[in-house]
């Protein structure tokens, strides 16, 4: 059993540890290595995680094991970012969304992904999108069969390089 908990600045180290561990887990092993030190030594320190959690425009949540305090992945939802592709519309990025790799294809991605639709839903947002790495085709793959669509396309910083990803969507309410 699991349940979905809110992050606060008071979870920074639990969330830089899951942070770190589940990106290495999926991304590591297919980059650059000077690429991916230069990338996480930017994205993920104490400072920049203590910044996004205080953020008023972001929003954390931990996937937990009942009864431990095991945090087996968390996502990550912000909504100043919209405006690029949805600039008539009211609309909420999921920008991470990570699992734990012990617990990969245990339907926890679904369960966290469920979960964003319905928080968006409930706070009144017309689509979801992100942005995943056009190279990460279990990804992309995952979304896809989860009602999700390929609109855009966005480059992304990754160390000295540049990353072609997609942007995708999923709209939640229908237009009168």
């Amino acid at each position: 059993m699991v349940y979905i908990k809110l992050c606060t600045l008071a979870d920074a180290q639990d969330l830089l540890a899951v942070s770190f561990q589940t990106f290495e887990e999926a991304f590591k092993a297919d980059n650059n290595p000077e690429n991916y030190e230069l990338y996480v030594k930017k994205v993920f320190t104490l400072e920049v995680i203590k910044e996004e959690l205080a953020y008023d425009k972001n929003i954390f949540f931990f996937l937990m094991e009942n009864g431990t305090r095991n945090i087996i992945g968390y996502l990550k939802l912000r909504w100043d970012r919209s405006e690029e592709f949805f600039p008539k519309a009211q609309a909420l990025e999921l920008q991470r969304i990570y699992i734990k790799k012990n617990y990969w294809n245990g339907g926890y991605g679904k369960m966290l992904l469920d979960f964003t639709e319905t928080y968006a839903r409930y706070n009144g947002f017309d689509w979801l999108w992100l942005i995943v790495w056009s190279e990460n085709e279990k990804g992309v793959r995952f979304y896809e069969r989860e009602g999700w669509e390929k609109f855009g396309r966005k480059d992304f910083p990754f160390g000295n390089e540049i990353h072609h990803d997609y942007a995708m969507r999923k709209r939640l309410k229908i237009e009168n």
